[in-house]
């Protein structure tokens, strides 16, 4: 399992610049998929958190650093 960091959803290409997140539409859990925690961890240690925003023109899931940074970023229309 590859990932990659990124700054921001926007940095990865796959969530268009048009998309924005509606009001009380995010979810945000701990990680609980060991593998995928470790893996996160190899990148940028620390707290890593599961993130699922619905916007208007679709949803994004991600992981989010305690930094701010994503990574494992999901488009669904």
């Amino acid at each position: 399992m590859a990932l990659n960091l990124y700054p921001n959803i926007y940095a990865s290409g796959s969530v268009p610049q048009s998309w924005a997140p509606i009001k009380g539409g995010t979810l945000k859990y701990p990680v609980r998929n060991k593998a995928v925690l470790r893996e996160l961890r190899r990148l940028l240690a620390g707290r890593w958190r599961k993130i699922i925003k619905k916007g208007i023109i679709g949803e994004v899931h991600y992981f989010e650093h305690e930094s701010g940074r994503v990574a494992g970023i999901k488009y669904f229309p």
